[in-house]
């Protein structure tokens, strides 16, 4: 389902969104904080993004939900932003925005728009989020939205 915000249009991720996010994915500050690489050509993300279109973990266990998000200002895909729902209703979200795009309230915006979306259409759900200690900015967001630390790995 396609979810809207006042700046941002939430597309659910397709294989053909690989060429439009590639480019964006390469910047190597992204990959301070996060346990991933940028991907290595466009044929290996959409490969991937063809197994998160499934929605769902090989195993069923689990709902995949991500989102390319659109910036109706910058006329551009500025991130993404995902959420994995588990059987005992957790909800562990995660998101990536590009640099040139930080600092300007559409990791909030996404983030905001998709936890709403979440909450209207899973019930009793818990949200999380890991973040790395010194991912000052991401910390920021999250308890700007409300989340609480509660483990420090």
């Amino acid at each position: 389902m396609k979810l809207y915000s006042q700046r941002l249009s939430l597309e659910p991720l397709k294989p053909d969104h690989a060429e439009l996010l590639f480019d964006g994915l390469q910047s190597a500050s992204i990959y301070k904080y996060i346990e991933d690489i940028p991907p290595k050509s466009v044929q290996s993300l959409r490969k991937r993004y063809m197994v998160l279109a499934r929605c769902q973990s090989p195993d069923g266990t689990e709902v995949w939900l991500n989102w390319a998000v659109w910036s109706v200002i910058e006329k551009c895909y500025v991130g993404y932003v995902q959420a994995t729902i588990t059987i005992n209703k957790s909800a562990i979200l995660g998101y990536v925005f590009f640099p040139n795009f930080w600092g300007k309230g559409y990791a909030r915006e996404a983030v905001k728009c998709m936890i709403n979306y979440l909450i209207e259409r899973y019930q009793n759900l818990k949200f999380f989020a890991d973040v790395d200690v010194d991912n000052h900015r991401s910390i920021a967001l999250l308890h700007n939205l409300g989340f609480v630390k509660t483990n420090f790995f």
